[in-house]
């Protein structure tokens, strides 16, 4: 349900909400967040929450700048106390001018939106997210000891997770998220969780909230989840499957097959300049040649980074396979839609029986996309005000010191 601010300052004096997490993304897609009394939410609806940013990955340097939460990102933690409710908005960064602040990556995803809009296209959004889950220690820190030792598919009692999954998503179901269906993943406590496809903002949200639920449902369980890419050495790691199904909006799902061609191929032939925001960790590129996405090989299969689908009813679905779960999701649906709107402007042409791509020619280390993504034009016209900049200068810092700050 989308909640206007009214709707919102009605729920929280109904339901005896005494706090609101007002939230947002860095630009690396860790949530941050102020909690603040209920009873200022309808001046911070007007005027915006004020905070200082400098502290902030991305956000340094940049003076200070103001909250304003979105109604229709209202979100029940279900994990609080049930006495003195508390919610979160996800949030809007301006400057106290009242202009968006460049690095504010809910507002990219609402520009690449109102492209797609002008442009006829609407846009589904769907994720396949894996994580893992360690036992804690007798302090209450993460071991590296795995929940349990199950594989593929697998069942109780070799999956101990089935209890957690189940858990997650009733929480998820109270926060209005609904997912499709949940596994066991390859790896030793390795999880997956799908969602219903969404609009690209909505389906956003669900991304960011839904590694929250994990987290939280993980730690009250005495467990410790995490989606670092990574986490076994020897053991297969976590991947993200982001599935964009193109349609028409005003009513009609037919798109002129050009059309989606030319989107498909933006997509396409922009990939290599994102690869730095999807895959952001030099942990990332460890993942590259497994099966798990992204992987190698052009075969028509889960192996291809992309796979173009087309559906009966006159859509299209492409499956993107070239992320991993440390994404900030507002930032990379923004640029996989940006691409998308390149080649539909650019009028591009998708190459016959172009439908599964392998990863051969994407950037292979952290370092060769940082550096692909600083000579990308594209990318700075998207990302104004030094926003590209900041980005760059704080994943080398974090190849330095080996401190990515997992998201």
């Amino acid at each position: 349900m989308k909640f206007t601010a009214k709707e919102v300052l009605q729920y929280v004096e109904e339901n005896d909400v005494k706090f609101v997490k007002l939230a947002f993304c860095d630009l690396f897609g860790r949530q941050k967040n102020v909690s603040v009394v209920s009873q200022q939410l309808p001046e911070i609806f007007e005027h915006g929450h004020l905070f200082d940013p400098s502290a902030v990955r991305g956000f340094a340097n940049v003076g200070d700048l103001l909250l304003f939460p979105d109604p229709k990102t209202l979100t029940i933690l279900p994990w609080r106390p049930q006495s003195g409710e508390v919610v979160s908005l996800l949030s809007y960064v301006k400057r106290p001018d009242g202009s968006f602040f460049a690095g504010d990556s809910l507002h990219l995803l609402d520009t690449a939106k109102e492209k797609l809009h002008r442009a006829g296209l609407y846009c589904e959004i769907g994720t396949e997210c894996d994580f893992y889950v360690f036992k804690l220690d007798s302090e209450g820190d993460p071991t590296a000891v795995p929940v349990d030792r199950a594989g593929y598919f697998d069942s109780s009692p070799d999956d101990a997770c089935e209890n957690l999954r189940r858990d997650i998503i009733l929480n998820l179901e109270d926060m209005g998220i609904v997912p499709t269906s949940s596994h066991h993943e390859r790896g030793p406590g390795q999880n997956e969780i799908e969602f219903v496809p969404t609009e690209a903002a909505n389906a956003a949200r669900n991304f960011l909230y839904f590694k929250s639920a994990v987290r939280n449902v993980s730690y009250l369980s005495g467990l410790y989840a995490t989606f670092a890419p990574k986490p076994i050495p020897d053991k297969v790691g976590s991947g993200l499957r982001i599935t964009l199904t193109l349609g028409g909006c005003n009513g009609t799902r037919v798109v002129s097959a050009a059309t989606l061609d030319a989107f498909t191929e933006g997509v396409l032939q922009k990939t290599n300049e994102m690869v730095a925001f999807l895959n952001s960790t030099v942990e990332s590129y460890e993942l590259f040649g497994e099966f798990r996405a992204p992987a190698y090989g052009a075969e028509p299969n889960r192996r291809s980074y992309i796979s173009v689908v087309p559906l009966s009813d006159g859509r299209r679905r492409i499956e993107f396979n070239e992320a991993d779960c440390l994404i900030n999701p507002y930032l990379v649906f923004a640029l996989l839609l940006e691409a998308g709107m390149y080649g539909i402007e650019k009028k591009l042409v998708l190459e016959e029986n172009r439908r599964f791509v392998s990863c051969d020619g994407l950037p292979h280390t952290l370092e060769e996309a940082l550096r692909v993504a600083e000579n990308s034009q594209w990318l700075r016209g998207i990302l104004s005000d030094g926003i590209l900049e900041a980005y760059i200068a704080v994943k080398r810092a974090a190849m330095r010191t080996g401190d990515y700050d997992e998201a």
